[in-house]
């Protein structure tokens, strides 16, 4: 049996991952960083957007950055537009290989050992730790006093570890394809294009753009009908709709919160923990969140020799206290969203068009939409009956 010892293991070099490794090496601790696939790879359905926030409060990496976003432009069922235009850029979007693997190499570069193709299939927890079964060339066992989960929604680990499990999710469906230059990230809504979520064109660099859809239901006829509407349809560049589709992919994404996200000697972190914006379904900056207070909480508890459940669940109380509020929200609007018609998203688009959108603009922040969306829809409410769900906290 090969077997290996460090103080923390964390499992996916995906961003929280890297973050996480890099944070618990520059502490002093002995970090190894396994991730399942050989060579850092895209996401698939992935924008690649994040906030400016992100960038400046945690110092990312801007290599990766392939394009700004200046502003976004929200588009109705009938076409209305709404422009937002921050007087500084929002957010950018970065090629996610390159975003990936600079954060890891941060982490190597603190003094975290990488080990690509090494997939963690199972745990054993016990009084000195924490026992991972691995499949990766040399190694069949990781002892750890400690393991941070990063390994996304389809992490095996969450069960065996008796941390929570995704209870619900829905599907990302894009493709990214050459494309007419953008002045703008476009959003678009309707029951047409992507009932109770939405539809996007992100700019990807010069003549290419991301686009795709979020569904719970029939992913590929709602890419099939976005791909298919003028607005999308006449600034391809290149092959077809059939030739666009047969380059899409998908991926599950988590909705909610997945509690407990911590145990004796284990955190989860980023997706394994549901830290996921549920009104654009985005999770690199969330998980970035839960990296820093996962990596603060658990090296106090390394250096006090306090590592067990109760003192890890600083880390719960630290992460859903900062992100709850959100989360919850955005799965409150979605129950909204899946009983709204065209004409009522119509009737959104024309409060915010009659002076709401300058007080809106006053509120909104790009990874931060819960004051915004409050007062769009209390100012709704007042336009028609029955678009705020019963007893919401919206």
């Amino acid at each position: 049996m090969r077997e290996a010892r460090h103080e923390v293991v964390v499992v996916g070099a995906g961003p929280a991952g890297g973050l996480a490794a890099r944070r618990m090496a520059e502490r002093g601790h002995d970090v190894l960083l396994i991730e399942a696939s050989s060579e850092p790879h895209r996401p698939v359905a992935c924008s690649g957007i994040i906030g400016r926030e992100a960038f400046d409060q945690m110092a990312l990496p801007t290599e990766s950055t392939i394009s700004t976003v200046d502003r976004a432009r929200f588009i109705s069922p009938s076409g209305a537009r709404i422009t937002y235009e921050p007087r500084e850029p929002m957010a950018f979007v970065v090629h996610r290989p390159s975003f990936d693997a600079a954060l890891a190499e941060r982490a190597v570069e603190a003094g975290a050992r990488l080990i690509r193709g090494c997939r963690a299939t199972g745990m054993e927890k016990h009084r000195g730790g924490v026992t991972l079964t691995v499949r990766c060339d040399g190694l069949d066992r990781i002892q750890a006093r400690a393991v941070i989960i990063a390994s996304g929604h389809r992490s095996r680990l969450n069960g065996p570890a008796g941390l929570g499990v995704p209870q619900a999710s829905t599907v990302a469906l894009g493709v990214e394809y050459p494309f007419d230059d953008l002045d703008a990230a476009e959003v678009y809504f309707g029951t047409g294009v992507a009932p109770g979520f939405f539809a996007w064109a992100v700019p990807a660099g010069p003549g290419r753009a991301r686009l795709g859809v979020l569904a719970d239901f029939d992913p590929r006829g709602m890419l099939t009908r976005f791909l298919e509407g003028a607005a999308i349809r006449s600034r391809m560049k290149s092959g077809s709709v059939a030739d666009c589709l047969c380059a899409a992919k998908g991926r599950t994404v988590v909705q909610g919160m997945v509690l407990p996200s911590y145990t004796d000697a284990v955190l989860a972190v980023g997706e394994a923990a549901g830290q996921v914006k549920t009104t654009t379904l985005g999770g690199i900056y969330y998980g970035l969140i839960g990296a820093e207070i996962a990596t603060d909480v658990l090296s106090e508890g390394l250096l006090r020799n306090r590592i067990g459940a109760r003192h890890l669940a600083r880390y719960e109380e630290a992460w859903t206290s900062r992100l709850g509020a959100e989360i919850e929200m955005g799965l409150e609007l979605q129950q909204v969203a899946w009983g709204m018609s065209d004409p009522e998203i119509e009737a959104v688009f024309e409060t915010l068009s009659s002076g709401l959108a300058a007080a809106v603009q006053r509120v909104v922040r790009f990874d931060w939409h819960r004051p915004a969306v409050k007062l769009i829809l209390r100012r709704a409410l007042k336009r028609w009956n029955g678009l705020a769900p019963q007893g919401g906290r919206a």
